[in-house]
């Protein structure tokens, strides 16, 4: 009795032995075979570049990409979580982000994007076009090529106006007039026209205009000068003739002394008449150019408001502004006119110009004509 019960004990240590040593075998086979079993391999495109990398399955992609060189920044983009594990995925793609400036109603955007056109990126911005609106480059365009991205907004006026229709002079020979005068027959009158511009703006600049709509609306009249065409006609000098003087004849009785040589009569020539006229085609030096409003006044018997008679082509009553004495050049009459009368309806901006008679004075009417002021 007593031997069975001492290899009663011994016999359970011996069991418990085996039992461990079992049990370190068992765990060296199964991590062993772990190694194997619980391994992955991924693929990995880095920028088009494609890798195989293999790594435990509980492990992150993070860690993995790291382990294999692929450090990952801002600057990258990836397509799955890389905190996930790696028995989740098969195919990792990593991909360089594109950079540059975005112009866009008067701001810059530096931008950093994973998007791949130029659309995609007005996409990621919320940017919208008008119809007119563009965008360069256009929207297809790969964000790989660029580097400048502007946004360009189209806006398009119509702008109704008025416009001066400037009158032309037409010349009309006269072969009645002398060569160099010049007579203003109908006053030049502009005219009016109704226009629309079309405005094109880009970013809010004027890039092109054009007329789209042009209508008269009032006609000019033209101004109708008469020409001379006339050659001069100049007298010949007057030829005066000696007198004839007899010589007495000789008497035949005594000698008589021969009388004294008579004197040949001295021909006085008559002083030329001053002309009332003061006709020239030049413009004065110094003169001051004005468009005057001209009428015409005849013979009242009475003298003019400086106290001398008025004369045809020489006399003109002005307003009180110009100084008696004071010369006006008018270039459609052909004269350089004197101020030596006032007149009750002459007011600033008119001249009444004497003529000789009343039928002359309504022919000539009343005119706007160019004129130039001596002061």
């Amino acid at each position: 009795m007593i031997e069975k019960q001492n290899s009663s004990p011994n016999r359970r240590k011996k069991s418990i032995l085996k039992i461990g040593m079992a049990s370190v075998i068992i765990t060296c086979v199964v991590g062993t075979a772990s190694s194997f079993v619980f391994a992955k391999e991924i693929k990995v495109t880095v920028d088009d570049t494609e890798r195989m990398l293999s790594g435990g399955m509980f492990q992150s992609v993070g860690a993995v990409l790291e382990g294999n060189g692929i450090e990952l920044g801002d600057q990258y983009s990836v397509n799955v979580d890389t905190n996930s594990v790696l028995f989740t995925v098969n195919h990792v793609e990593v991909k360089s982000k594109a950079s540059g400036q975005l112009s866009v109603d008067g701001k810059t955007i530096i931008y950093q994007t994973e998007a791949e056109t130029v659309g995609d990126l007005l996409n990621e911005y919320d940017l919208k076009l008008n119809d007119l609106d563009r965008v360069e480059p256009g929207k297809s365009t790969s964000l790989k090529d660029v580097k400048e991205v502007e946004v360009i907004r189209v806006q398009v006026d119509e702008l109704p106006s008025r416009q001066v229709v400037t009158y032309t002079t037409q010349n009309k020979d006269n072969p009645e007039m002398e060569t160099g005068k010049t007579k203003l027959i109908q006053v030049g009158v502009d005219g009016e026209s109704s226009q629309v511009e079309r405005v094109l703006y880009e970013n809010g600049v004027e890039v092109k205009r054009e007329i789209i709509f042009d209508e008269i609306v009032t006609a000019p009249i033209p101004e109708i000068v008469e020409v001379g065409t006339k050659a001069a006609i100049v007298a010949p000098a007057p030829v005066t003739e000696a007198p004839v003087v007899e010589t007495p004849a000789e008497p035949q009785a005594p000698v008589v002394e021969s009388p004294a040589a008579a004197q040949a009569p001295v021909v006085v020539t008559p002083a030329t008449a001053p002309t009332q006229t003061t006709a020239t085609t030049t413009i004065p030096e110094g003169a001051v150019k004005m468009t005057i409003q001209c009428t015409a006044y005849t013979a009242t018997g009475n003298a003019t408001a400086s106290g001398v008679m008025p004369k045809a082509n020489h006399t003109v009553a002005a307003w009180k502004g110009l100084p008696f004495g004071t010369k006006i050049y008018i270039p459609a009459m052909g004269t350089t006119y004197t101020v030596e009368d006032r007149g009750g309806a002459v007011t600033e901006g008119i001249v009444d110009i004497y003529m000789d008679s009343y039928d002359a004075c309504i022919q000539f009417g009343r005119q706007n004509l160019e004129a130039y002021i001596i002061y």
